[in-house]
């Protein structure tokens, strides 16, 4: 049960998250990169007419759509919310409180650690389900302070267009629109945790299938490209799911919106665990293998005490799990 009655029709619920991932999507497009003029190079022409999505040009207007959606996503749900009642109208300050408070995006007011627990606390907890991959890390001196660890490519990396858009941008915008503004409105429509949680990443899941689609047209509409094309958005459908479920499930138990951003920015990190080298790494094999194991079995077991209510606030539940 939810800590406020429902005061939003279930369909305008529904409805509005259908909207909100399509206003994603769509603005993905919604600033083109302009076709330069023929510069006599066929080849340098085509070049210019198939910019792919990690092109810095293409980086830059897809982030200007999702800075404007997020902008008419807020705006449309505070018309909402404050038609509705969902939040209070008394005075000025209550109502933008009530507002922040339902998107995650109010900040700790009991001190530092209240701030220590919201930053390192989910990501110990996500670090668990890449105990395998870290060990390989390890074992080949990749880690931070390690021999093969370089500070400068790293931050080379997060300040070019790429970085930008897989470790701040994308992470920030897909969880504010997918996570925090899909949740307040369903929440609002009376919507249990459990159909939040298995339901919403659904539609998260299936906004990223546009990439499929990207992957199809790069590589020449052929049939082969179709097939493969197919391949690699099933596969994106089924971790981003996967990767929903958890996040909602960590934004409605903490009432944060920071802890998915950085747990979805450490995945991206990380990008999707990788068995398939563990043969090459000869005696340390078996123990990459108990790494990933142990893994899973410290997730599901630390995933309820390190996401409680009251690590994240005061003594009182998170603004959508009663405790």
């Amino acid at each position: 049960m939810l800590p406020f009655e429902s005061a939003i029709p279930t369909w305008i619920a529904g409805c509005s998250c259908v909207f909100f991932a399509t206003l994603f999507v769509g603005s993905l497009y919604l600033f083109p990169v302009k076709k330069q003029a023929s510069t006599g190079n066929h080849a340098l022409d085509r070049f210019q007419q198939r910019l792919d999505r990690d092109h810095p040009l293409v980086i830059k207007q897809r982030i200007k759509g999702i800075v404007l959606t997020s902008l008419l996503v807020t705006l449309y749900l505070w018309v909402v919310f404050s038609i509705s009642g969902a939040i209070p109208s008394d005075q000025a300050s209550q109502c933008v409180y009530a507002f922040l408070q339902l998107l995650g995006l109010t900040v700790p007011a009991y001190g530092l650690v209240q701030w220590l627990h919201h930053i390192f606390t989910p990501l110990a907890l996500v670090m668990t389900l890449f105990l395998g991959p870290l060990a390989m890390m390890l074992i080949d001196g990749e880690l931070p302070f390690q021999s093969r660890f370089y500070w400068r490519n790293q931050l080379q990396n997060l300040c070019e267009w790429i970085g930008i858009r897989n470790y701040i941008v994308g992470p920030i915008a897909e969880e504010y629109i997918f996570r925090a503004c899909m949740v307040s409105i369903t929440a609002t429509s009376g919507a249990s945790p459990k159909a939040m949680i298995f339901g919403l990443p659904l539609v998260f899941g299936i906004a990223h299938l546009h990439h499929g689609y990207e992957s199809f047209v790069k590589k020449g509409r052929t049939r082969q490209a179709a097939i493969q094309s197919a391949i690699i958005a099933l596969v994106q459908l089924t971790y981003t799911s996967l990767f929903g479920w958890f996040a909602t499930f960590l934004f409605l138990r903490t009432s944060s919106l920071l802890a998915p951003c950085l747990c979805h920015s450490f995945c991206n990190l990380m990008g999707f665990p990788d068995a398939s080298n563990i043969q090459h790494y000869g005696r340390w094999k078996i123990w990459i293998y108990v790494a990933f194991a142990l893994g899973i079995i410290l997730f599901a077991s630390m995933l309820a005490p390190l996401t409680s209510p009251s690590l994240y606030g005061s003594t009182h539940s998170s603004a959508y799990w009663m405790k």
